[in-house]
């Protein structure tokens, strides 16, 4: 019994960090205009209800900008 309960436990557990993998997300850019190359990375996922990014943006003179939100049901 305490075997088939623990199977299941792991399983499932297992089962939500798939599924939380799934819904991750990341994005990437460059770009280079008349004052140099700007960069952006973005990274996000949704897990629970609650869903978040986190944004970093870097300037041609090398200034860096980050942003981050959550959302939540």
């Amino acid at each position: 019994m305490n075997k088939l309960f623990l199977s299941t436990l792991v399983i499932g557990a297992l089962s939500v960090a798939a599924a939380a993998d799934a819904n991750a997300w990341t994005r990437s850019a460059t770009t280079n205009g008349p004052r140099g190359t700007s960069s952006v990375y973005a990274t996000g996922g949704c897990a629970n209800g609650s869903c978040s990014r986190n944004v970093t943006r870097t300037g041609p003179q090398g200034n860096t900008y980050t942003r981050t939100g959550t959302v939540s049901r």
